[in-house]
């Protein structure tokens, strides 16, 4: 005990009563030992939980590991949602009827919000995978150039969904199917996209997502293309609803009568 006294009261002096090359290592591994425990401390103080962050994180899992079914359900998930709002708010413009002073009582249609959701998964969240994933073949990412969205590898993609495959794809695909969800015979669906399917209704597609995906080909990584569509859909849709304000069946009905 007493031969080991001066070693025990040196490491606790700091090493005073030891060699110098024992007192060197000895303050090396204090010091990382503090580094260490400071670092530590301060990383855990400097990064709080953050909900966003963490639900990104979970996304990004999914979408590494079950990429199809993670993208097709997201966008099943946002048109579901957009359409419940959208029938929502031309519910809402519905003028009351002028004997009672009251609405229509609001009605979900299923059949509609099925129509609508099922286009979501099969053509955003599934066809456009493929689609997006081959565009990214013909038009490769440039690097190294200063123009954000002057350039080969944005505007090739942009001008080739937009001006090609919403044109003969998107919209074509779109009347077909929903009316065929709907319950509608192929030449009711066709009859209702020659009355829609009109050249403002294109200029009205193009002013809005010839930016949005613009900025999604130039700045928005690859495995958030789909995510990204959706969300801007759920957009596109609510200004549709608020620019068109279609009425709803009972509000036509109720007109009808009043004729």
């Amino acid at each position: 005990m007493a031969g080991r006294l001066p070693f025990a009261l040196g490491l606790r002096g700091g090493g005073g009563g030891l060699p110098p090359w024992m007192r060197h290592a000895h303050r090396r591994f204090t010091s990382q030992r503090r580094f260490s425990s400071a670092s530590e401390n301060a990383g855990q103080s400097s990064s709080p939980k953050n909900p966003i962050r963490g639900a990104l994180s979970k996304y990004n899992s999914l979408n590494e590991s079950y990429p199809t079914v993670t993208k097709v359900g997201t966008t099943v998930a946002i048109v579901a949602f957009g359409d419940t709002m959208a029938q929502r708010i031309q519910h809402n413009a519905v003028a009351p009827n002028p004997r009672t002073g009251e609405k229509p009582e609001f009605k979900m249609d299923w059949r509609r919000l099925a129509a609508f959701a099922s286009f979501g998964g099969i053509y955003t969240g599934y066809f456009q995978i493929h689609w997006f994933r081959y565009l990214r073949t013909v038009f490769p990412r440039q690097v190294g150039i200063n123009a954000r969205f002057m350039r080969k590898d944005v505007l090739g993609p942009l001008l080739a969904n937009q001006m090609f495959m919403v044109c003969i794809g998107y919209y074509p695909f779109f009347f077909g199917w929903t009316g065929f969800v709907r319950g509608r015979t192929p030449a009711e669906s066709l009859a209702e996209m020659k009355k829609k399917y009109k050249l403002k209704l294109l200029a009205q597609n193009w002013a809005f997502w010839l930016p949005a995906q613009g900025v999604m080909f130039a700045l928005v990584p690859a495995s958030y293309h789909i995510a990204f569509t959706s969300a801007c859909g759920l957009v596109w849709n609510t200004l549709l609803s608020l620019l068109t304000l279609e009425r709803i069946p009972e509000a036509k009905a109720e007109l009808k009568r009043k004729k």
